[in-house]
């Protein structure tokens, strides 16, 4: 899977900790620059940087009627960090909006959404791509079971549970369990019901 690019612009700290967290959970491959102003100018620093993505708050580009939207023949697309304050007239120029307000489940499913709209990686393609049996052992890592646990509930063998989970990870471009939990959730694979299903039985 491609490693995207992502250029974040934003004053607040812990809002910029706030994305790269949600970044994380979804297990993309990604590098990130952060700026908290545009100090140099907007065409400026994309050149220096050429990112796939700019993640900004749009007051920060209030005096920018126009954003570059290729740098060295690349498509940019933009992401405004909105809430209430900004006008729509403001978040219009951008290419994808992400609110604030929004709770954790929802940012998720926004951000993926954008990723895909990018054309980063469709979630329904990379499913696809995944077989059957890799299918069933994505849901049992999502839903905390060790490889032996998969092995005894799949009739396989824990080498062959450790192969699928390859497979599943060069497939997805996702490496951590918390990332591959969050790709399930997200692709209707498992509910967020049973992983507390799962959490209740571990503290019996």
């Amino acid at each position: 899977m491609k490693q995207l690019r992502i250029l974040l612009i934003e004053e607040s700290f812990i809002v910029r900790e706030g994305v790269k967290t949600l970044l994380s959970l979804l297990g993309r491959p990604y590098s990130m620059e952060e700026c908290e102003a545009l100090s140099m100018g907007l065409s400026r620093l994309l050149s220096r940087i050429e990112p796939n993505i700019v993640i900004v708050n749009p007051i920060l580009l209030k005096d920018y009627s126009v954003y570059p939207r290729k740098i060295n023949n690349k498509a940019v697309f933009f992401v405004g960090l909105c809430d209430d304050s900004v006008d729509k007239q403001l978040s219009g120029r951008f290419d994808f909006v992400l609110s604030i307000k929004d709770d954790k489940v929802s940012l998720l499913q926004q951000l993926e959404k954008i990723l895909e709209k990018a054309n980063f990686g469709s979630n329904h393609q990379e499913s696809n791509t995944l077989s059957e049996r890799e299918t069933s052992v994505l849901k049992c890592v999502a839903l905390g079971l060790t490889n032996n646990e998969i092995g005894e509930k799949l009739f396989i063998s824990t080498h062959t549970v450790m192969t699928h989970r390859k497979n599943i990870t060069r497939k997805l471009g996702i490496k951590t369990v918390s990332g591959l939990t969050v790709y399930a959730i997200l692709n209707k694979l498992i509910k967020v019901e049973e992983l507390q299903i799962t959490v209740n039985k571990e503290d019996e």
